[in-house]
């Protein structure tokens, strides 16, 4: 899937969760970030490929909106925390193709 088909999906997505007024700052969106950019990065370097590492941090903050749904009653889905999480999973999906070794700084990209 390229970029652009994964994007728009990821939006269709985000725009389908029901959302509760809740703020764009704050430790959980945080949490989001990190947990997507984390996800994402491993993700990357698992597969060597960063569109399948930002796939897997989609999937997985689309997981947990899916499961806050289910679990209304302790959890509430918020459409800004999937849109935090996915951007943390763009990031940490790019962001993973640098190689820090003790000399030098490189980045690879495959074609």
């Amino acid at each position: 899937m390229n970029r652009a088909a994964a994007l728009t999906a990821t939006l269709l997505c985000a725009a389908s969760i029901t959302a509760q007024a809740d703020s764009w700052t704050g430790k959980d969106k945080a949490q989001h970030f990190e947990g997507g950019a984390i996800t994402g990065a491993v993700g990357t370097l698992v597969f060597k490929d960063a569109n399948k590492g930002f796939a897997l941090g989609t999937a997985v903050g689309l997981l947990k909106e899916v499961y806050d749904v289910a679990h209304r009653d302790k959890h509430t889905p918020s459409a800004k925390d999937f849109a935090v999480t996915v951007f943390g999973a763009y990031l940490g999906s790019r962001v993973a193709g640098l190689v820090v070794t003790p000399n030098r700084v490189t980045y690879a990209r495959q074609f």
